[in-house]
């Protein structure tokens, strides 16, 4: 009885955590409608500055970020983001300013169902910046294969879209793949951070939510005097009255939606499945991203070139994630981090 109701117990915790991350991950999907929808003029009508955008939904997003780490940790541990502020502005500038610029200024260009396949590629990123900078991670076959899939994937989407109705593709997707390149950077720093830490037994042991919720807040300092740069008429608070109520619409979505509650709902699918595991489910977002752009933007659905992109760099992600357990690939890992 107790083997049983142990079973149904973890069972029924898996079951929680699939539908989380599913739901994460319709989330997700659905930013990439919206970015298009809220930063094009031609497809939402009147707009403000992408710049605006993401500081309006960071400064909405900080202020949930910073009472559920106050709520969740009781204390805020600003002495250790003042002491690591350097290392935490640099990934604040890539995952915030150079994410949202790259994400918002690209959608203004190209499509949203294109732009949901290109910054999926950012796992592949991932794959190649941690084999060179990571001396924990090393390039395999599988990788390999992973990688050049993705990447065939990128070019049937730039070469062979069928939303060719709009204003520049080819430089929509290639603020997409600098916005893809700048998060992947962000990740292997992250986790360049975290090893450091965690090889100091004295420094304490931030967690995943202290992480993102300074990260947002240096990236949110970084993205505000170049937003007020370009667009200085947003520094009279009476200018924010004028904003369309669409937008608003848009910024909550993107601010509550998917920075605070889907991230929420990430972390809580993680604690009852596993990192890597939860990390699988991210290859749904370019899914539904398609998805979802067909649905609420009539965007072109290709029957073969999309299905055929997506099976592609989903396929490539899943490779690149595959963890070597033969002992083959132990001893070449061991190998490796004595070379080095």
């Amino acid at each position: 009885m107790i083997v049983n109701s142990s079973s149904n117990a973890n069972r029924k915790q898996e079951i929680i955590a699939y539908i989380l991350l599913i739901v994460t991950m319709v989330i997700w999907g659905g930013t990439w409608p919206i970015g298009r929808w809220l930063v094009s003029e031609e497809v939402g009508g009147a707009t403000i500055p992408p710049f605006m955008i993401a500081v309006i939904r960071y400064f909405m997003a900080l202020i949930c970020f910073f009472l559920i780490l106050r709520f969740k940790e009781g204390k805020l541990n600003w002495q250790f983001a003042k002491e690591n502020w350097k290392i935490l502005a640099l990934m604040g500038l890539l995952s915030v300013t150079i994410y949202q610029a790259g994400y918002l200024i690209g959608e203004i260009f190209t499509a949203a169902s294109d732009a949901s396949i290109m910054v999926a590629t950012n796992a592949i990123w991932v794959v190649i910046l941690s084999s060179i900078f990571l001396k924990s991670e090393f390039f395999t076959w599988k990788k390999m294969i992973g990688t050049l899939m993705a990447f065939i994937a990128v070019i049937i989407v730039v070469g062979f879209s069928p939303n060719v109705g709009v204003s520049n593709r080819l430089l929509g997707d290639i603020l997409i793949l600098i916005a893809a390149f700048a998060y992947a950077t962000y990740t292997v720093t992250s986790r360049y951070f975290l090893n450091k830490i965690n090889n100091n037994p004295e420094l304490p042991k931030p967690s995943s939510l202290w992480i993102i919720t300074w990260v947002s807040f240096f990236g949110f300092l970084t993205t505000i005097p170049i937003a007020f740069i370009i667009s200085p008429e947003f520094l009279n608070p009476v200018e924010y009255l004028n904003i369309p109520p669409r937008i608003w619409i848009g910024i909550l979505y993107l601010a509550f939606l998917s920075t605070v509650g889907a991230y929420t709902f990430y972390l809580e699918g993680v604690k009852r499945l596993n990192a890597s595991r939860a990390a699988i489910f991210q290859t749904l977002v370019p899914l539904f991203g398609v998805i979802l752009s067909a649905l609420f933007l009539h965007e072109q659905f290709d029957v073969f070139i999309y299905p055929f992109s997506l099976l592609s760099v989903i396929l490539g992600i899943i490779l690149v994630n595959l963890k070597v357990s033969n002992n083959k690939g132990e001893k070449l890992s061991k190998r490796k981090k004595n070379i080095i």
